[in-house]
This record gives C-alpha cells, sequence and structure tokens, in this order.
C-alpha cells in the first residue's frame, strides 16, 4: 500500500466526523463545549489569551484564580495550543475555541504514529494499516470525547513506544517527547517519561550503556523535564497541587471487555463500581474476537509464543504490568464486586496525590494488547486468511460503536439539549435548579443593570470565600473574562491547596475591619449569612450590597461611578 498514510488520514477524517458530527471543528462556535470541563477549560483561554505576551512562567494565569491557582499548564486547557494561538489573540474573536481543531489533530495522529509502530513490529504495509485504523477506533481515545480533551493524545504514547522500540538510542528524541507532553497532560507526561527510564533500563541490561552513563542520561533528561515545568508554569501552585484520592478513579479488572454500559450493542454489560470510568480500557468488540483467533494462533505455534516473550518485550510488558497494579489501585474491583482493599503507606499517598485518576495508567497495556495481536498475526502462517478477517471485523468494531457515537455526535451537536434533556423530561422539582445551572451556561442570568456599572468601574471580582468551582460561578467568571476583570476563583484541575487558609485570613481581615477595595466586586456565598448581614449592617448609602440575579453582591463606592 503504497499511500497507506494518505488513505488513513481521509479514514481518521471520516472517524472524527462520525464520532463527532463535525461540529467541533467550526473554531467559532463554543455551544458545544459543554457545562462540565471542557466549557472551563475554554474560560482558562479566555483569561490567558490577555496575559502578556512575554511573560515567565510562560503559561501563568493570574487573573484566573489570583492566589489560587494561576497556571493554565494545571489547568487541563492544552498549553500547546494555547501558546500557538495567543499571538494573534487580538485578531480571534471573543468565541473563538481550539479544542475542536486539536480532536481533529489527534485523530489525524492516532493513525499516522500507529500506522509507524505497526510497521516496525510487523513489517507488513496491509497489516499496518489495517491496525491502524482498529487504533483510531480505540475507545479509551474515543472515550475522551466526553470532555477530557487533553487526554486524547494517546499518540504521545505510542510516539513514546516507536521510540523504545528504535534500534538506536537518541537522547533528542526522548528530549523533545517529554517537552512536548508536557505541554499537553501530566498524566501522559507520566506513561512517557515511564517509558524513558524503561528504555534506559534496557539499554543498560543488553550493554548500550553502562550504569554510569544511564544515570548522566537520565539526570540531563529530569534535569531538562523539571527546567520545562519550572518555566511552563508547572509549580506556580506550589508542591500542594491537589487534594490526593488514590483508589477513587481505578481501573476495574474487567475494564478490558466492559463496554461500562453505553459503548456496545453486542457486549452485555460486566458490571462496575462507580467512578471506573477513569480506567476504561475496552478494546472493542472487534478487536475481542480478534484476540480470540490470535490466542489460538498463538498457542499453536510455539515460535510465535517465543517471539512474543523476547528481552525487549518483557521489559515493555513489565512496566505495562505495574502501570496496570497502578492503575487498579488498593481497592481491587471485578464487576460490580469490591474484591479486596488495604491500606497504603502514607509516603505513597503523598506520592500519588497528581496522579489521583489512577484508572488512566491503564492506557499503556492497552496499546501494547493491540500491538501484541498485530504482531501475532503478522507472524501467521494464515496470514492471507486474516486479510479478509481484519476488514470485517474493522466493519463490526464501527456498527458496534455506533450507540456511543450516535451519543458524541448529539452531544457536541446540540450540547443544550443533550444536557437539559433528562432533567426536563423527569420533571422533578430538585431538577429545576440543575436545569438554572445548566442553562447559565449559555444564557448568562447577569441581566440586571448593576452588571453594566460594575464591569465599567471594577476591576476584580472577589468571592468570599474562594474554593474550586463554586455554585453559580461560571456565568460570573464568564462576565470577568468578557470585561477583562481578574477573579480569585474558578475551576481548577490543581490549585495552592495550603494557601487556602491565608487567602480565608486575609478576607477576613477586610469583612472584619470594613476595608473592601473600591477596585473589587465581593460575592458572598450562600453558605456565610453571618458575614452577609454583618456586611449588609455596615454598608453606606454610597456602597452596592443586595441580592442581584441570585447573588449576594458587595461593591464599594458603588453610588460614586
Amino acid at each position: 500500500m503504497k499511500y497507506a498514510k494518505y488513505y488513513l488520514i481521509i479514514f481518521s477524517f471520516f472517524s472524527f466526523f462520525y464520532f463527532t458530527g463535525g461540529a467541533p471543528i467550526n473554531f467559532i462556535n463554543n455551544e458545544w463545549l459543554s457545562p462540565g470541563d471542557s466549557g472551563w477549560h475554554w474560560i482558562n483561554w479566555l483569561f490567558f489569551k490577555e496575559t502578556p505576551l512575554l511573560q515567565f512562567p510562560i503559561f501563568d494565569n493570574y487573573n484566573y484564580g489570583m492566589e489560587l491557582s494561576s497556571s493554565i499548564a494545571m489547568n487541563d486547557s492544552l498549553p500547546i495550543m494555547a501558546i500557538i494561538f495567543k499571538p494573534f489573540s487580538a485578531f480571534l474573536p471573543f468565541e473563538f475555541q481550539y479544542f475542536g481543531i486539536w480532536i481533529l489533530i489527534c485523530f489525524i495522529l492516532q493513525g499516522q504514529f500507529s500506522l509507524i509502530l505497526l510497521r516496525r513490529i510487523t513489517n507488513n504495509e496491509i497489516l499496518s494499516f489495517m491496525g491502524a485504523c482498529f487504533f483510531v477506533l480505540s475507545p479509551p481515545f474515543l472515550w475522551r470525547l466526553w470532555g477530557h480533551y487533553s487526554l486524547m493524545a494517546h499518540w504521545l504514547i505510542i510516539f513514546g513506544i516507536i521510540i523504545f522500540y528504535s534500534s538506536n538510542f537518541r537522547f533528542k528524541n526522548w528530549a523533545i517527547l517529554l517537552v512536548l507532553t508536557a505541554l499537553v497532560n501530566a498524566y501522559i507526561l507520566a506513561i512517557v517519561l515511564s517509558l524513558f527510564i524503561l528504555d534506559l533500563i534496557y539499554r543498560t541490561y543488553i550493554n548500550v550503556f553502562k550504569a554510569k552513563e544511564s544515570w548522566i542520561i537520565f539526570f540531563k533528561a529530569f534535569a531538562l523535564l523539571l527546567f520545562s515545568l519550572y518555566v511552563f508554569g508547572y509549580f506556580s501552585n506550589g508542591l500542594s497541587i491537589g487534594s490526593g484520592g488514590y483508589s477513587l478513579y481505578r481501573a476495574n479488572l474487567n475494564t478490558f471487555f466492559n463496554d461500562n454500559k453505553l459503548w456496545s450493542y453486542i457486549m452485555p454489560d460486566l458490571g462496575t463500581i462507580p467512578n471506573d470510568y477513569e480506567g476504561f480500557a475496552f478494546l472493542g468488540i472487534g478487536m475481542i474476537l480478534l484476540l480470540v483467533f490470535v490466542i489460538f494462533e498463538v498457542f499453536k505455534n510455539k515460535l510465535l509464543f517465543k517471539s512474543l516473550f523476547e528481552k525487549r518485550n518483557v521489559f515493555l510488558v513489565s512496566l505495562s504490568l505495574l502501570l496496570f497494579l497502578f492503575a487498579v489501585t488498593n481497592k481491587v474491583t471485578f464487576g460490580s464486586t469490591v474484591l479486596f482493599e488495604f491500606d497504603l503507606p502514607e509516603l505513597f499517598k503523598g506520592l500519588t496525590r497528581p496522579l489521583r485518576s489512577s484508572g488512566r495508567m491503564v492506557w499503556l497495556i492497552f496499546y501494547l494488547l493491540y500491538c501484541g495481536i498485530f504482531f501475532a498475526i503478522s507472524r501467521s502462517k494464515h496470514i492471507k486468511v486474516y486479510y479478509f478477517i481484519l476488514p470485517i471485523l474493522l466493519l463490526i468494531q464501527i456498527f458496534d460503536s455506533g450507540v456511543v457515537a450516535a451519543n458524541f455526535r448529539s452531544k457536541l451537536s446540540d450540547t443544550r439539549t443533550y444536557n437539559l434533556k433528562p432533567y426536563i423530561l423527569s420533571k422533578d422539582p430538585e431538577n429545576i435548579a440543575i436545569v438554572k445551572t445548566l442553562n447559565s451556561f449559555w444564557e448568562s442570568p447577569l441581566i440586571s443593570p448593576e452588571w453594566e456599572v460594575l464591569r465599567k468601574n471594577y476591576k476584580t471580582i472577589v468571592y468570599v470565600y474562594p474554593k474550586n468551582r463554586p455554585a453559580g460561578a461560571y456565568p460570573l467568571v464568564l462576565f470577568a473574562a468578557k470585561n477583562k476583570l481578574s477573579t480569585n476563583f474558578g475551576y481548577f484541575s490543581r490549585y495552592k491547596a495550603s494557601k487556602k487558609e491565608e487567602i480565608y485570613a486575609e478576607i477576613d481581615k477586610v469583612l472584619d475591619s470594613n476595608g473592601f477595595n473600591k477596585d473589587s466586586i465581593y460575592i458572598f456565598d450562600e453558605s456565610i449569612e453571618g458575614k452577609w448581614f454583618s456586611t449588609l449592617e455596615k454598608c453606606l448609602p454610597s456602597d452596592l450590597c443586595k441580592t442581584i440575579d441570585g447573588y449576594r453582591v458587595f461593591a464599594k463606592e458603588f453610588n460614586f461611578k
């Protein structure tokens, strides 16, 4: 297949439109972004594009979160795309979003890097092309269309496997990959870094490097990565970067064969525990059928069986198993049953804080299973039979993904209806508030005339007290972004947990001394009625202190402006 990579680009485009409907590619359409994580990732961009073009750290985003969280690098907003488009931000409409462009890029690169990898391990063009099509349709990759778009960069993991299987060790390739991955997502970076360390260990084992040389290379890479993370702003939030929660978002032992209740027409539900979705690694019905064929093939062919356990493969499989155990966590689940649970040392809990969605570490073994299947086929005596079987199984994989593809298309083309319909149809009075909250993503409730005065005359919105994603936060933050105001709150993937007490104490000083800043709009959370009523008592005729559109608002010297 002379033009395999071009055919694969066409297939990737087809897959993109099949699963998304094409709506995300319209860069001035932000309607498809959900009221969940993806909407907030866009908000990060709105603030970041207003920061100085040249700044340190590069991805500093102080006006969004201020002392609580101040880096786009730690808020899952695709720093690599943000820095590409930032120089052109003055020419871009307010509605501009780069997430749809990124999704399409990921579809294409998922196919191209898979093709390169499969060429290397199968040495068969037809098989490589067909296999790469399966990689493009891999459920864990597509799963991230629900909203975590930076996590669609599985091609970076595949790139890492390619480098690992290279005949020669090239530090430059690893350095580029590590820095590039740091510009995308920390979870994928953890997997890529593991692959780099494994490559060093393996080449030391086969005497390519002496132990001393390996350590020097490791520290060079570690220093480069550490420097890059520092420059990018990964440490802007300090060392306290999350709330922990290892074992909360894990992988189920049935993850390779469980469609998580929504992926497959054919596969029955095997049961899960809440939050197992982060470890979702369903192979797909086509690949499961292919796996059955290959298992029979392997056990009949002793040479094939031995070749699967070549030294390099053993090293890579060992790493993938370690990451799989990390993904499964200390709370081991199979289907709807917790098999057993055990406590972990406090030191280990501390080390896992940045990677609490541990289930994502299952991705490496998932792709190795894919690779192993096509490697086995390439060594099969019946390989020509597979040339006929593979297109059929690929069509089955596509057909069996139809239910989730329809859901994705519905969600991404008409997000509002998709999100609101279940709550409206339920007619539960409690859902009225949920509907209002969701609607506020598209239609701001800030309609009172006071907001016009506030946007023109104030510089900051101070939430009393700031926290991660307070109720009703989105309209306020969007209002701030439109009017170039700073905020001390928002929705953050990571934030300075250790800073909260200090920030709260500073706000208490302001409230107790009536020392409100003339440039700040204060929004009081509904949970602190005592502080709000106390502020009302101190309110001067010149101040604004009233509930506006559902928000408790205080603004000093409002009537003078």
